[in-house]
């Protein structure tokens, strides 16, 4: 059996294992040290580069999604609303129907206020009769008889200016051929003491009159235009 004590004057085990590790650790070292020397060698990103051959790379921010070419954006497409022909048809005849009546009921109220103006025309309150008037052209503003009703009435209260107004707007943008427009311009000019105007407008009158009623209303006209018109 050795000596318990050997262990303090010969060689220890356990120092020589540790001098081995020590050893070992040193080796790793230096291999990583050799590692690290030896260093990458770097590509040229422009090897292959003509002004024809490129490609242009983009960092894309943290968060979006980068798309490649060959994926195509999609779009979104309006499809047409199938709609029932049956009940766009109907709709479309209820409108028609709709505004067939407001236009008849327009008529209607206009008509009223024509003849609540006539019945102040025949009282010789002259001022109200062109209110009605105008108020019924308020509701239908394309007919000629409110504005040469309006005209006469201004004739009366000897604003003739105004009433070449109504009139002229019923020649040149209603009816070329009302021959009342044209009869009433006729008056208006004679009150103006316009000769040239009167007889302008007479012979227009005259080449506009279509029946015997006319021709009998013109006469009328001509020998009242030389009274009270």
């Amino acid at each position: 059996m050795e000596d318990p004590e050997d262990f303090l004057f010969g060689p220890s085990e356990v120092m020589s294992f540790m001098k081995q590790l020590e050893d070992i650790i040193a080796a790793n070292k230096s291999d990583n040290t050799k590692e690290k020397d030896v260093k990458t060698p770097e590509v040229d990103i422009t090897a292959g580069v003509t002004e024809d051959n490129f490609i242009v790379i983009r960092r894309m921010p943290k968060g979006k999604k980068s798309y490649g070419a060959s994926k195509s954006v999609s779009r979104r497409t309006h499809k047409p609303v199938n709609v029932n022909q049956m009940s766009f048809m109907r709709q479309v005849d209820v409108t028609k129907k709709q505004r067939q009546q407001a236009f008849e009921e327009r008529h209607r109220v206009a008509e009223n206020f024509r003849r609540l103006g006539n019945d102040d025309f025949r009282k010789n309150n002259y001022e109200r009769a062109i209110l009605m008037y105008t108020k019924g052209l308020s509701y239908i503003n394309d007919t000629p008889v409110l504005y040469c009703n309006r005209a006469l009435a201004f004739v009366k209260k000897r604003e003739y200016n105004l009433a070449l107004l109504d009139l002229d707007y019923v020649l040149h943008k209603l009816n070329p051929k009302c021959m009342k427009a044209w009869l009433y311009r006729a008056g208006t000019m004679k009150r103006m003491n316009n000769e040239t105007g009167f007889e302008s407008a007479i012979n227009m009158a005259r080449k506009y009159q279509r029946t015997e009623k006319d021709t009998a209303y013109l006469q009328m006209f001509l020998e009242k235009v030389r009274s009270d018109f």
